[in-house]
């Protein structure tokens, strides 16, 4: 494999203890306070930057106000995402004081938020008989700059947050806690992750230092260079569930506005391409029921669907109905896509088989 800057040990780094949680604790809402009146938004920001759903079928869109002097967002909790950006219709919603890039459910009651101020929010959503409601629970102030992803490992025990300051934190998903700091996990920001479908100590992860970077945290050093290209840089990962003998695949996203196949038991070589967009990508989406089947989106207002297999990439799906840039991917079921974007709109996609 690559030498790496990032293929270093990180057991010196300083890391939250559980003593500097319960600090952290004392400037955080209590777990039972009703969410005030003056974190009620009044209206959705047009940047819709991120959706996602719980296991139980409800939906979080956020959105951010990029255009003034001071930058603003809001998360929005949904039933239904074909409500989705109505604020009447939305059952509960909570305005953060800074834009908001990606967030995860964590089970179908908690969420973490990743925001443009690098901080890091833990939510919890309570209902009663007079409705739902998003309480924060802790605010953490942990990276150095902006968060540009979150993701939540395969046993929902772990989060992994990826930033500007490039930096890779793992979280514990019960304590809010940071088990684990990789830093510097790559020589310049940090643009994409991936965790693995199964492995819970697993995932890659895309820099603006062009390499993507497959990591075990069981190991020593943890970090190997699986691809690099200074010249298209890599902006996202996805693994894909097709592969060869003692490998596994997984896409990259590129610049170019390209997508990438490559395999883990080959280094050296891309097995094949496909030219998704014309612009750099942003973020791909795997169907949770067929992983091979990849929702691709950019700075572009063209939503891509791809099947993917182990010789070819083929488009499955094309949209144009977004007059912005397209921010937001998220599977409801195998057959069914939700997109946001810029233009503060929300779609639906039916994929057939």
């Amino acid at each position: 494999m690559m030498d790496n800057p990032a293929e270093r040990e990180d057991g010196d780094m300083d890391v939250n203890s559980p003593e500097q949680g319960e600090e952290m604790q004392d400037v955080t809402s209590p777990a039972g306070m009703e969410q005030p009146a003056s974190h009620m938004p009044c209206q959705v920001d047009k940047q819709l930057d991120f959706i996602t759903f719980s296991k139980d079928g409800h939906f979080l869109m956020g959105s951010s106000n990029l255009t003034g002097r001071y930058w603003g967002g809001s998360i929005w909790y949904y039933d239904d995402p074909s409500l989705a950006p109505s604020v009447e219709k939305c059952l509960t919603a909570y305005e953060i004081n800074s834009g908001v890039v990606d967030a995860a459910f964590i089970d179908e009651k908690n969420l973490v938020v990743g925001q443009d101020s690098g901080t890091v929010e833990f939510f919890t959503v309570s209902k009663s008989a007079s409705g739902s409601q998003l309480q924060s629970v802790c605010q953490i102030e942990e990276h150095l700059d902006s968060i540009h992803c979150v993701k939540v490992t395969c046993n929902n025990k772990s989060i992994i947050t990826g930033s500007a300051d490039m930096s890779i934190r793992i979280w514990d998903s019960h304590t809010s806690i940071v088990s684990r700091l990789l830093s510097v996990a790559h020589s310049q920001q940090v643009t994409g992750l991936a965790p693995h479908p199964t492995n819970d100590q697993v995932f890659l992860s895309t820099g603006m230092d062009g390499n993507v970077l497959l990591w075990d945290l069981r190991l020593q050093k943890p970090a190997s260079c699986v691809y690099r290209d200074w010249d298209d840089k890599p902006e996202c990962v996805v693994w894909t569930g097709t592969g060869e003998a003692g490998g596994e695949g997984y896409l990259v996203g590129v610049q170019s506005g390209a997508i990438v196949l490559r395999n883990t038991a080959n280094l050296s070589y891309n097995i094949t391409s496909f030219q998704a967009l014309n612009r750099p990508l942003y973020r791909l989406a795997a169907n949770p029921e067929r992983p091979s089947q990849v929702a691709i989106c950019g700075n572009d207002c063209k939503l891509v669907v791809a099947d993917v297999d182990s010789e070819a990439i083929k488009a499955r799906y094309e949209d144009e109905r977004h007059n912005d840039f397209i921010r937001g991917l998220a599977w409801k079921d195998g057959n069914t896509l939700f997109t946001c974007g810029w233009d503060k709109a929300v779609h639906e996609h039916t994929i057939s088989n």
